[in-house]
């Protein structure tokens, strides 16, 4: 869930920043050095130049800082009598990059340019845009489905056949959109509403 948290937060600010600040943007598409404008403007000028890549080289990086973050903190906040030698997975870290990169963060790209046009063909305004948005991404479909195609394709590369993705994904679905909606909920408001 750290994982989704991160890179889903970051890639949809950088989606939504860079449409709201291109006339502050500073960048040449024959460079890739930082411009006086500093790493934000260096950053939103590859989201307007390449969205996609940019997006998943961000969800890439994300997800494998994610990952690290969720093998690494309970070990060390483990009390003194749980701890244990410190351990780390590092093909678990490579499967949560790899779908960041190539299932996430392509995926998100369609889903925030579908949500944007959704939320504008409806006509919704005001303080209705972050209620709207949240309630369709959290309750109608994008969490449901992304949620299902992470531990499906985390099942998928770590060698489970159909059955037992399936299985996994009846397992773990629930509890995994209960602590989802805990966490996303009222931060996908604030996103929408000042993002």
């Amino acid at each position: 869930a750290g994982a989704v948290a991160a890179s889903r937060l970051l890639v949809w600010s950088g989606e939504r920043t860079a449409a709201r600040s291109s006339s502050l943007r500073q960048f040449s598409s024959s460079s890739s050095t930082i411009k006086p404008g500093g790493f934000v403007a260096w950053y939103e000028g590859h989201l307007e130049a390449r969205p996609l890549i940019t997006k998943m080289v961000t969800g890439c990086f994300l997800w494998g800082l994610g990952d690290a973050v969720a093998q690494l903190v309970p070990q060390v906040a483990a009390s003194e009598e749980q701890k244990k030698p410190l351990t780390y997975d590092w093909p678990r870290t490579g499967r949560a990059a790899f779908f960041g990169f190539a299932l996430h963060a392509p995926l998100s790209h369609i889903h925030y340019n579908f949500l944007e046009w959704l939320t504008h063909r409806v006509g919704i305004t005001g303080i209705g845009i972050p209620v709207f948005k949240t309630f369709m991404e959290q309750f109608v479909y994008w969490s449901w489905f992304s949620n299902s195609l992470y531990h499906g394709a985390m099942g998928a590369m770590q060698g489970m056949n159909l059955s037992q993705i399936y299985h996994r994904i009846e397992d773990v679905l629930w509890e995994t959109q209960k602590a989802q909606w805990v966490f996303w909920i009222p931060v996908q408001l604030l996103n929408f509403q000042f993002v």
